[in-house]
């Protein structure tokens, strides 16, 4: 019996390609008449690509039995849920698109959100209402005291005295020419250059292990902050008291740098975190993924691209007669005022407080500070602003002596990349991607 409708369905289908302009209609009702009768198949959730595109829809009844609904439910969800669909010729009827059907079944999860084994929960930092936690430590209390290598141990879930070894990662043979020949290049594109070399040279980067991992994010942090500076040799020195020492900073300006640093390293899921974990679950070293975070930093999409706007309001504070006209005339144009937008805490950005506050107390009699507090003042009045991260972070920057264009961003923030490779890599084997098509449907 089961060779008999094996056949008969082979002769309808080649009679089909051999007559579906002229009488599509017919033979696909009488394809369809002949499944219906022929009670349930042994594989009715059909295979997807196959090489007949009729494969990849499925009936009325077949999708709603897929789904475990009722056929009244599918008409509900190809509105809802976004089911495509095509017409049978010479019928009333519709025949419904599995891998949307699929999707449903999975309960709309979006595929793009959760690509390969990337995982979007993490015991590494809360971003809540009453502010910014990393392992359950409140980072506005944390900054009071700790230095950027503490709070990378405890981001990374190690020992300090673990993770920082007393003697600085080996230099690449090759980096003082590198050195001399980019020297004039942005941080992060001598960062993204000098990183494999690194990794070449230090062999334990290849340790897997979440110690091994921590070991290497010593190195790199040393790594980043010797770059930062210019330097030809990373140091074992307490980070924020180096990058001071070789910009020949004051003990004021050392601790605006440690708070700086502290408050900088991790802020969740942004895109160079996604990007290091997605790298880091294909079982790379911590250098290489760290780079793939540092590389999102140039993106024209993040947040970190609008920082050249916000130096650039900070700026005409700096130098205007009256410090608030420049937010006031950017309110009055209707414009958005950058560096006051911090759409994850509705009561302002608790990093941005923290370092102003500090500020209030250690350069309250400062020209460049009073001038900004004007500023911030018309922009709490006038529309009920707060300054955000990005804002306080670069005005610091102007005061540690840093030199102008540069920032200390990116060396707090790779404290964080280390501890989303580790955390990621633990998670296993990366997945292979089934991507959702959202082309053209097959005829």
């Amino acid at each position: 019996m089961d060779t008999d409708l094996t056949t008969r369905r082979q002769a309808l289908r080649k009679t089909y390609r051999y007559r579906r302009r002229s009488q599509a209609g017919s033979i696909t009702s009488g394809v369809q008449m002949l499944e219906n009768t022929a009670g349930p198949r042994k594989n009715a959730a059909r295979r997807v690509g196959g090489d007949d595109p009729e494969t990849e829809y499925l009936s009325a009844t077949e999708a709603a039995r897929l789904l475990k609904v009722s056929v009244q439910t599918l008409y509900v969800y190809v509105s809802r849920k976004g089911i495509r669909s095509k017409p049978i010729p010479g019928s009333r009827s519709r025949r419904y698109w599995k891998p949307d059907l699929d999707r449903v079944n999975r309960g709309n999860e979006a595929t793009t959100a959760k690509a390969g084994s990337v995982r979007q929960e993490s015991a590494i930092t809360l971003i809540s209402a009453s502010g910014l936690f990393y392992r359950g430590q409140k980072v506005t209390d944390l900054v009071e005291n700790a230095s950027l290598e503490a709070t990378a141990a405890l981001l990374w879930g190690v020992e300090e005295n673990d993770a920082f070894r007393t003697s600085p990662p080996k230099v690449p043979s090759n980096f003082l020419s590198m050195h001399r020949v980019l020297a004039k290049q942005s941080d992060i594109d001598r960062a993204t250059a000098f990183l494999p070399l690194f990794e070449g040279a230090n062999p334990t980067s290849y340790d897997l292990s979440t110690l091994g991992m921590a070991r290497t994010g010593g190195d790199i942090l040393r790594t980043i902050a010797a770059l930062a500076v210019g330097d030809k040799k990373p140091s074992v020195e307490p980070i924020h008291k180096y990058i001071a020492r070789s910009i020949g900073a004051n003990g004021l300006q050392s601790e605006l740098i440690r708070r700086q640093l502290v408050l900088a390293a991790d802020h969740g899921f942004q895109p160079g975190a996604v990007a290091v974990r997605a790298l880091a679950s294909t079982g790379i070293t911590p250098w290489r993924s760290v780079i793939g975070g540092l590389s999102v930093t140039m993106g024209c999409r993040t947040r970190l691209s609008g920082w050249g706007r916000v130096s650039r309001l900070l700026a005409e504070i700096e130098s205007s007669s009256n410090p608030a006209q420049p937010v006031v005339e950017r309110i009055r144009a209707g414009e958005s005022v950058p560096g006051f937008d911090a759409p994850l805490y509705a009561q302002g950005d608790p990093r941005a407080r923290s370092l102003l506050s500090f500020c209030a107390t250690v350069l309250s009699r400062d020209p460049g500070y009073l001038r900004l507090t004007q500023a911030l003042a018309a922009a709490k009045e006038i529309q009920g602003l707060e300054p955000n991260f990005a804002l306080a972070f670069l005005f610091v920057d102007g005061k540690t002596g840093l030199a102008a264009g540069r920032s200390l961003f990116h060396v707090g923030r790779c404290a964080g990349y280390v501890a989303h490779a580790i955390e990621q890599f633990q998670w296993g084997e990366p997945k292979r991607v089934i991507g959702e098509y959202k082309g053209e449907l097959p005829p």
